[in-house]
């Protein structure tokens, strides 16, 4: 029996009908068959011909078949009603049709060919198959889809190997019979039938998150699209590109998420991984572990696929060295030199498809497992956050909040590891490839090529330390952008008392400091880049130069025109797959850094502790905030009024905050026992606001109840509050409340608390931002009446008043409880009011926002609609134009903005690629020189190539740093411009823009400026040369070829257009959802306290990060998903390229030189990356030119004033040296409204206050007061009249220099991370002694005679948001060791200068002086006024209304003297103070009454008091629960 008869038994069975029909042409073929090259040939299609393959085919899916039938039987499901679900009947009629065509095909086949029998089955089975899909269930469909789609792929393929295969033979003069090619004409048709079918949607399981929260779930485009589409053109997206093409697109224009990317469900599956594992990076490994695998395999095929072209090229070559030669058609190698790239497109192209999906779910799913930890977790110590984020508690160069350490974490470090995945090609794609590829230089080219390929790996370590060094660099340049980014959020979010002080300069001079700095290591780092690309390419020219001289030199082979440009194309290949090995390395150092820095994290916190539920009660108990903390509260007992007020009260640094927080289980019970409520609302000193609407704030995700929430609102009397706002309750409160005044937040936090239905409400000082009407009216209202009957209040408050009217009265004292009165039963009786002269007060000043208003609280003007999030930031950064980059490129020139500079840069690059281009010529030179008669010299050949190589190399390098250059003098400029520009916009502005906004514009939009924009501008820049360039050489030796090259580029463009407008606006919508996650994540962090207090309310805040991460996740995906579109279009294209470039070549065959052949073949292959790098530099340069734009739009802002000369004021009024020489103030006939379009304000305020007086500054919501005061800085606009000071018109004073000769105390004091000494004086000209007698001066106040607890009166209640400094022995301040006998962090050895006490000048000041309590800032906040000598008018805005009376009263000593010189005569200093609190004010030389913009009463207080009934004065003394104390303070005043 012949080889052929044995392959075609089957079981000992033989098929004899027919067999002479087939003998002749096998006879015929295998004539041609005997040659080595085509013998696979021949075995392939024997063995397709054979009917093994089908038999074990039919058999494998039979078995499949059964095991599916045993599995899903015993998976019972409810129906799934889904559009998606659906049978495609049109689809399915068509592929049966089809089938049927290809199996009647088959059978007639099968009667002279009986081995087509097998054929005939496999298509029957697949023909039976596709009856049964339409009239099964759908939970069989897919069973049968699949089994349908193997069948026919498969016997298509085996089709094809048997019948066609051979006719690849020149001359084998074998032909399938033209029912065997219907047969494959119409499986072919049923395969692509079957690709273009939509896919039936698979619906999530029954337990996923989302069946329980939708019953009907709908499926997403990319779920249902087509096999062809999924994989081969991404045309799920083509209906994205049209719209944007035509008109902007908006966030519902975007694809829907496919369900199993829901955040929600990617939280859950990462917490069972992190169950499973403790380790992050085995949590994220086992999360992940399909989609790895996948990328793998895809990575794996993709790398393979590399080196198809190379060896269609080298085969191609060869052939038209010798056409009469050949023994295989070129039309299977220009087949596979267009087949090989679109292959290895499409699937590097799912490879990076399957890559992006795995970092957008992990970036989404540790994003919220980072905040459910958070959520959940006790707050860790300051020490310990040090040791996550550094390593070492020790290397912290920036101190920054807890909450903005975590939101760093959250940002950076998640990032940096979703960004890690191509690790996979690192392991799998890139070994893969350099195997092949030195196995295939090693077949052309023989030992020689082994030298070459140990050179390289030999050489690679010098590359990989340039790339160690420059990450050693850019891990400085990332602490000094830290630094940088840091220092200018502290001073933009302390804008206003930057104004005040008029201290921009002063901080612009800071930041541009510590620019410079950053941008020297930016250059270092570009030179760096710089020397490690050079060195990276000389490595494969100095390997490609050893081989050429080993080959044609040493072993004296003719260097060919396939083996010189094929060798060429490997060599490249090597290269840059070890390029890319140093890029993934670097990415996964950095992400091996945020993995630990995730695991100590996670290994760090601990669970929030929870006490047994039931009345409130502390039993012996004693609490700290954590294990290094030294302050406590030691062995509390406390048996709380159930469903009664329970009041406590203290000094500053008493413990009332940390009481609370032990309450709510934030801090560490170390001993004793508690009982807890499960459900409580908690309303913070500092108010936490979300950036929401206020009636959005007051539900707190609680439904809506009109007449609550009616009877709510009257109670907090935040109705007349809503009568001035243009939205009224619908006001967005803006980041961290901005929108509203302090009063006004502590009156929403506090109606937050009472509409929610908690049985125990937790207030701390609410009342301490409320003046005494407002106060009154609220504790008559809420307290008084029945709306908290049945529900435990514990109340921190000062007033004596209330505390007298509690049930349970508590003292705190240095962490003990000192005294508790009981007086149950007590009825709570209303401080006296008049509700007529109540709702008088608060009518004025209908122009104003605010209640209590702080200076520089300026109504903003409400817009018509409130747009969401992401919407408000799409209008922020508008559109950028085309001529951006002209624009852009004129800053190369630094100082001088013009076209020069960016000309010469342009003109290195045409130099650069001239030499590039002539180096790959002069390869052909040497190639055909061997066509000559005359010897080839080697040495000169390899020589003048070494040159060009070298010259290229230094050109190249040259031409980078000219470009980099230019884009850093271009960064400087433009920080420069930015930073001058938002430091001296009006106050106004900054009231409609967030910080976060601006401070945006500074870190990722300027980053973008110093690397990303010149990058991608030299990169568009050398692929547009490279395009001209190798057009112009392919044409200038195949001419014909710029037609296809020209078609080529045009498809290109047009594709590149249509992509770039739709990926622009998608980019900038990506960039705009990111804002709502990140502002969630750090707002949430510094309210947790208020969040975990409610019960359940910490898993709706999970669920709202879930929500609001689901559209940037979605448009994550969909710009990965448009790199896939323009990528495999451009690659299709552009493999057409090199498919005509060949078909040319042949048709040119014996025409032209091989030499110039290779040079128009790799030319063409150039043209193909550089039409494809062109396209994608465009798109990525118009997305990073987005940031020039919004960089350029902000430094464009109209400036507060315009500079004036020095000395001079606006109208050109020169002042003297001393000036001002008193604090004298007038007001004239002054009427003022903060902007040109919006109401008055002040009304015809005529006012005078002499030199050296103390006047108080009084009045209701509304009444002007703080207004008043603005005007003194300038920051309203006046309608009529003047002011003046110290006789000088204000208006004729420059602002800076007027806010310069001012000193002002705000409510909320503002220190700057630093030391105790740069915060009194950032300047650093005051002397020493000056700063620590200032120091001196404030150490008798009492809050600085008290305890210091690490979180007193810290912000929104936080634990972690105030660290009191510790003393030399690291113990806490107490009140036998005070703050002034404990110097902080600083010991007093070290100290050259201190004041007495210990508090020195090189005390550590954290950000946002977070190391200090709210009382303690306060008192440095003074220490700051009184350090400005110069200063002869002093403003004071309710800086103590949070203290206690001790500490009150103590302030108001240190500025008496301050202000009385020493002879006890009236001094040149005044002071103007806005007080609520009267008995601050009551012994003031002089009370100034506002209301409704008007000055109603002036004069001392007892000469108002003694108006009597109907003054202003009056009743606000009777009304203020404190007539007796005033009245004495007034007796005792007069005497």
């Amino acid at each position: 029996m012949s080889t052929i008869d044995a392959m075609h038994t089957i079981s000992g069975w033989m098929w004899r009908p027919g067999q002479a029909a087939i003998e002749t042409p096998l006879r015929v073929f295998a004539s041609y068959s005997s040659s080595p090259p085509v013998e696979w040939i021949d075995k392939a299609s024997c063995f397709a011909r054979s009917g093994h393959c089908q038999l074990v085919l039919v058999v494998v899916l039979l078995l499949w078949t059964a095991a599916e039938l045993i599995r899903r039987s015993e998976l019972s499901a409810p129906a799934i009603k889904a559009k998606g679900h659906k049978l495609r009947l049109a689809f399915e009629i068509a592929s049966q049709v089809s089938r049927g065509s290809a199996l009647a095909f088959i059978i007639v086949a099968a009667w002279s060919n009986t081995r087509q029998w097998f054929n005939a089955a496999t298509l029957g089975y697949a023909f039976f198959l596709g009856l049964l899909r339409i009239v099964l269930k759908s939970k069989w469909r897919h069973v049968a889809l699949h089994q349908v789609n193997l069948l026919l792929l498969s016997s298509l393929a085996l089709l094809v190997v048997g019948h066609l295969l051979p006719n690849l033979v020149v001359g084998s003069g074998y032909t399938a019979t033209k029912v065997e090619l219907g047969a494959i004409g119409c499986s072919t048709t049923a395969v692509l039938v079957a690709l273009l079918t939509p896919r039936e949607w698979v619906p999530p399981p029954i337990e996923t998150p989302i069946r329980q929260k939708v019953s009907e779930p709908v499926p997403s485009t990319q779920e249902t699209c087509s096999w062809f589409e999924n994989f081969f053109t991404y045309g799920w997206v083509t209906p994205l590109i049209w719209k944007g093409y035509r008109n902007p697109i908006e966030m519902k224009d975007l694809p829907s998420l496919p369900w199993y990317d829901e955040p929600a469900i990617l939280l859950s599956s990462i917490m069972d991984a992190r169950a499973r594992y403790s380790g992050t990076l085995r949590t994220v490994l086992y999360f992940q572990r399909r989609e790895l695998t996948q990328m793998c395999v895809w990575a794996a095929i993709s790398y393979s696929a590399d080196l198809i072209a190379p060896f269609a090229m080298y085969q191609l070559l060869q052939y038209l060295s010798a056409p009469d030669d050949a023994i295989l058609h070129p039309a299977i190698w220009l087949f596979l030199l267009f087949a090989g790239p679109v292959f290895r497109s499409v699937s590097f192209n799912r490879y990076v498809f399957m890559s992006s999906r795995l970092g957008i779910r992990v970036k989404a799913a540790m994003t919220l497992e980072l905040y459910h930890r958070a959520l959940s977790s006790m707050e860790l110590e300051d020490e310990t956050l040090s040791q996550i984020v550094t390593g070492d508690a020790k290397d912290q160069p920036n101190k920054t909040t807890s909450a903005g350490r975590l939101a760093n974490l959250m940002a950076s470090d998640v990032t940096a590891i979703s960004q890690a995945q191509h690790v996979v090609l690192a392991f799998v794609g890139i070994p893969i490839s350099m195997i092949v590829t030195i196995a295939g230089l090693y077949k052309i080219i023989g030992w020689s090529s082994l030298v070459g390929n140990v050179f390289m790996l030999l050489a690679t370590p010098v590359p990989a330390w340039i790339a160690h060094t420059m990450g050693r660099m850019q891990r400085k340049v990332k602490q000094a952008q830290d630094s940088r980014i840091s220092l200018i959020g502290e001073y933009l979010a302390s804008i206003k008392p930057v104004k005040y002080f008029g201290w921009e300069g002063l901080m612009t001079s800071h930041i541009t400091e510590v620019r410079e700095k950053e941008q020297n290591l930016l250059w270092t780092v570009s030179v760096y880049n710089a020397l490690f690309g050079q060195v990276t390419a000389l490595i494969p020219v100095t390997s490609l130069l050893l081989i050429f001289g080993l080959y044609a030199g040493v072993l004296e082979q003719p260097l060919t025109a396939s083996v010189a440009f094929t060798t060429l194309s490997l060599i490249s290949n090597l290269s840059s797959n070890l390029g890319m090995i140093n890029f993934v390395i670097r990415m996964v150092t950095e992400a091996f850094v945020s993995l630990g820095r995730l695991d100590r994290y996670f290994a760090s916190t601990a669970p929030l502790s929870h006490f047994p539920t039931g009345p409130l009660r502390l039993e012996n108990a004693t609490f700290r905030r954590g294990t290094k903390s030294s302050f406590k509260l030691r062995e509390i007992t406390i048996n709380f009024v159930e469903g009664g007020l329970n009041v406590v009260s203290g000094q500053s640094g008493s413990g009332k905050t940390s009481l609370l927080l032990a309450i709510l289980g934030e801090l560490i019970l170390e001993s004793g026992s508690a009982t807890t409520p499960g459900d409580v609302a908690f309303a913070s000193q500092t108010p936490w606001l979300q950036s929401e609407t206020i009636r959005s704030n007051i539900l707190f995700h609680a439904p809506f109840e009109q007449a609550r929430y009616d009877r709510i609102v009257e109670a907090c009397a935040l109705a007349p509050d809503f009568s001035e706002l243009q939205k009224g309750d619908k006001t967005e409160v803006g980041e961290n409340g901005t929108a509203l005044s302090g009063g006004q937040k502590s009156r929403v936090a506090l109606a937050r608390a009472l509409y929610s239905k908690a049985p125990m409400l937790l207030l701390d000082d609410i009342f301490s931002a409320l003046d005494a009407k407002t106060a009154a009216s609220v504790w008559k209202l809420a307290f008084c009446g029945d709306m908290l009957q049945g529900r435990t209040i514990v109340l921190v408050t000062q007033l004596p008043w209330i505390a007298s009217q509690a049930d349970l009265s508590i003292t705190l004292d240095g962490g003990t409880v000192t005294k508790t009165e009981q007086n149950l039963g007590v009825t709570r009786k209303p401080v006296t009011l008049e509700s007529a002269h109540y709702l008088d007060a608060g009518a004025g000043n209908g122009g104003t926002q605010n209640g209590e208003a702080t200076v520089g609280d300026i109504k903003p003007q409400e817009p018509t609609s409130k747009p969401d999030d992401i919407s408000e930031e799409m209008d922020a950064t508008g559109a950028s134009s085309r001529t951006a980059f002209f624009k852009y490129v004129q800053y190369y020139g630094g100082n001088r903005v013009n076209f020069t500079y960016a000309g010469f840069a342009f003109l290195t690059t045409l130099v650069t690629w001239s030499v590039f281009l002539y180096k790959s010529f002069w390869v052909s030179i040497w190639v055909d020189a061997y066509d000559g008669k005359e010897p080839v010299h080697v040495a000169y050949y390899i020589g003048i190539y070494a040159a060009l190589s070298l010259s290229a190399q230094l050109t190249d390098g040259f031409s980078y740093l000219v470009y980099q250059l230019g884009s850093w003098r271009a960064a400087r400029r433009l920080h420069i411009d930015l930073i001058n520009a938002v430091m001296n916009a009006p106050l106004l502005w900054w009231k409609n823009v967030p910080v976060g906004r601006v401070v945006n514009r500074f870190s990722r939009d300027v980053a973008s400026l110093d690397s990303g924009v010149g990058s991608m501008a030299l990169w568009t820049v050398e692929e547009l040369v490279q395009i001209f360039f190798r057009i112009g050489a392919v044409s200038s030796i195949l001419p014909v070829f710029v037609f296809p090259a020209l078609v080529t580029v045009i498809f290109g463009i047009v594709c590149g257009e249509m992509y770039t407008r739709t990926a622009v606006t998608v980019k900038r919508l990506a960039s705009s959802s990111q804002s709502p996650v990140f502002s969630q994540f750090s707002d949430s962090m510094e309210g947790l306290a208020v969040i975990r207090a409610r019960a359940d309310m910490p898993e709706t805040f999970q669920d709202l990060l879930a929500e609001r991460h689901r559209p940037l996740s979605n448009v994550r995906g969909a710009t990965f998903d448009l790199n896939r579109w323009v990528s495999l279009r451009t690659d299709f294209v552009t493999a057409l390229v090199m498919l005509c470039a060949g078909v040319i070549a042949i048709f040119k065959a014996n025409v032209l030189a091989a030499g110039l052949v290779g040079f128009s073949l790799i030319n063409a292959n150039g043209l193909s990356d550089a039409i494809i790098g062109f396209v994608r530099s465009v798109n990525y340069l118009e997305v990073e030119l987005q940031s020039f734009h919004r960089v350029e739009e902000y430094t464009k802002i109209e400036p507060e004033e315009k500079a004036a000369a020095p000395g001079e004021g606006p109208d050109g009024l020169m002042l003297p040296s001393d000036w001002p020489r008193t604090g004298s103030v007038e007001f004239r006939n002054v009427s003022a409204k903060y902007d040109a379009d919006g109401p008055e304000i002040l009304h015809d305020i005529n006012l005078k206050i002499s030199a050296g007086e103390r006047v108080a500054i009084v009045g209701r919501t509304g009444s002007g007061k703080s207004t008043l005061v603005l005007s003194l800085l300038r920051f309203t606009q006046l309608v009529s009249g003047q002011i003046l000071y110290d006789g000088v018109d204000i208006e004729a004073i420059p602002r800076r220099k007027l806010r310069q000769a001012l000193t002002i105390i705000p409510q909320e004091a503002v220190l700057f991370n630093g030391t105790v000494g740069s915060n009194l004086d950032p300047s650093g000209t005051v002397p020493s002694a000056a700063l620590e007698d200032a120091l001196l001066a404030c150490k008798g106040i009492a809050s600085f005679g008290q305890l210091g607890e690490n979180h007193e009166n810290g912000a929104n209640g936080n634990p972690s948001s105030t660290l009191s400094p510790e003393n030399g022995n690291g113990e806490a301040p107490t009140e036998e060791t005070p703050l002034l006998l404990g110097n902080g962090t600083v010991s007093a050895q070290e100290t050259n200068g201190e004041a007495e006490g210990g508090l020195s000048l090189s005390t550590t000041v954290q950000a946002k002086g977070e190391n200090f309590s709210h009382g303690q800032r306060q008192v440095l906040s003074l220490c700051r006024a009184l350090v400005r000598k110069t200063s002869k008018l002093m403003l004071l805005d309710e800086a103590t209304a949070s203290m206690d009376f001790e500490t009150d009263r103590g302030v108001q000593e240190v500025l008496r003297k301050e202000l009385e010189p020493a002879s006890g005569e009236r001094g040149d200093r005044t002071l103007v103070t806005i007080a609520h609190r009267l008995r601050t004010v009551i012994d003031y030389d002089k009370i100034v009454v506002m209301g409704s913009g008007r000055v109603l009463e002036v004069g001392s207080p007892r000469e108002l008091y003694a108006i009597g009934e109907g003054g202003h004065f009056f009743e606000m003394v009777r009304h203020s629960g404190e007539l007796d104390h005033l009245r004495q303070y007034m007796e005792l005043a007069e005497a």
